[in-house]
């Protein structure tokens, strides 16, 4: 993967990092009210498309797929 789409995929982790730090899901709101908390999850915005999974109890997030 070319330098650049490694710094967009970097940020946008980064990005939702943050928000499973605070229980938030950028497209469903809270993760305290999903009642499939570790689900497998999508991003998308113009550039890329990212699947990820949200682990509260380990205060992880796993990227598992990038579409570019």
């Amino acid at each position: 993967m070319p330098a650049e789409h490694q710094e967009l995929v970097t940020a946008v982790m980064d990005g939702l990092v943050d928000l499973a730090s605070m229980a938030i899901d950028p497209k469903d709101g809270s993760l305290y009210e999903d009642p499939h908390p570790m689900r497998l999850r999508t991003y998308e915005d113009e550039h890329l498309m990212v699947w990820y999974q949200t682990i509260p109890h380990r205060s992880r997030v796993y990227l598992k797929r990038v579409n570019l």
